[in-house]
């Protein structure tokens, strides 16, 4: 029944949009840090522990590059959420693909203008972007994850990788998970390695990668969609 299930599911629920997903998530966050002031575009938790270190530090003004960008991927998934409650247009394509879109566009956007925007700004914008993604993509063959940090991977990593060796009967769920989440930690490990690859060829501009990725993502889908509707 399983497999079934998994044989059946959308694109956007398997393994090779998840890994493309997590890519972009790590190259978002390595290109804000290494160049954008040492903000992380989707990854809010560095962003608290950052505000509340220079909160600390009383640096009040340095607080506003955190705050911003974690008030602005709060909007965002707010945004997504109503895409998903609203979109009905499945004879065109799916609220998810929306989604997609307009991340692609408005990272898309963001690494055109990059040369003249200063920073604060482009951080805030790709945490809005983010936050469209990490709403959106919310489950990976049947078990949840997150396609812009790792902490939640790596636990799954642990857990299943113990149960698969001590628990007999939960060995296929857990060989699935095991390699689902390591996988998706090399995505995410691999998105950052390539914005810090390309960025000093391609500077501010560097971002741009990221929406060519979720060009792939989006079109990948649409073939899904159209070849299998039944699945939507």
């Amino acid at each position: 029944m399983a497999k079934q299930t998994i044989k059946n599911q959308p694109i956007y629920e398997t393994l090779l949009i998840g890994v493309l997903l997590a890519a972009v998530g790590g190259y978002m966050d390595a290109y804000t840090y290494m160049i954008r002031g040492e903000v992380f575009a989707s990854l809010q938790s560095g962003n608290v522990i950052l505000l509340g270190i220079n909160l600390a530090a009383g640096r009040f003004t340095a607080t506003v590059h955190y705050l911003v960008p974690i008030l602005f991927f709060a909007l965002g998934a707010g945004f997504a959420y109503l895409i998903e409650h609203y979109f009905d247009k499945r004879e065109v394509f799916i609220w998810q693909q929306l989604s997609v879109l307009i991340e692609l566009l408005g990272i898309l956007l963001i690494g055109l203008l990059a040369p003249w925007l200063p920073n604060l700004l482009v951080t805030s914008g790709l945490s809005l972007f983010a936050a469209f993604q990490v709403q959106t993509f919310r489950k990976l063959n049947g078990h949840p994850f997150s396609t812009t940090m790792t902490t939640g991977n790596i636990k799954s990593v642990g857990a299943a990788l113990l149960g698969w060796l001590f628990v007999p009967k939960t060995r296929p769920t857990n060989r699935l998970l095991l390699i689902d989440s390591l996988l998706i930690v090399f995505g995410f490990a691999a998105g950052a390695f390539s914005a810090a690859i390309l960025l000093p060829f391609w500077q501010g501009s560097t971002i741009i990668g990221a929406a060519i990725i979720l060009m792939f993502v989006f079109g990948l889908t649409q073939l899904d969609f159209r070849a299998h509707p039944s699945k939507y």
